[in-house]
């Protein structure tokens, strides 16, 4: 069976989603791994595990969409909706708390945010769901 439209789109939004990602890691890190937050991690799990565990997560979210998109897991499927809503609620609390960093990183947070959702309601369309041969 082919890939149906929806999971197209999903491919398409979820890839922009992480590579808009993967701009403001890149755009911020410098401020990022200087942080008294960042230095305290460094102190207790060495100078290597944060860009570690940032290429772990890139790839994790690579291979999650790799085993939705194409390999038709819908465990898969299940676990990019986990990530979307504690991405989501972790979105809300920084906005809630106010601890929100300014201009474009947020910005980009919040396209990043917003491309995931689209992607995440293309999983849920009836010619993905039927795809995926599950019951929604």
């Amino acid at each position: 069976m082919a890939r149906p439209k929806s999971i197209q789109l999903f491919e398409l939004f979820y890839l922009g989603s992480v590579l808009v990602g993967a701009v403001n890691t890149a755009m911020t890190w410098a401020e990022t791994s200087t942080s008294a937050e960042a230095a305290q991690v460094k102190q207790m799990l060495g100078q290597w595990f944060l860009p570690l565990s940032t290429v772990f997560l890139y790839t994790l979210w690579l291979l999650l969409w790799y085993f939705t998109a194409r390999l038709r897991s819908n465990l898969a499927r299940w676990v990019v909706v986990v990530f979307y809503v504690l991405a989501l609620v972790g979105f809300v609390l920084t906005l809630g708390a106010g601890a929100t960093p300014a201009g474009l990183p947020f910005a980009l947070s919040a396209v990043s945010l917003i491309l995931t959702t689209i992607a995440v309601l293309f999983l849920f369309r009836r010619d993905a769901v039927a795809w995926f041969g599950a019951a929604v």
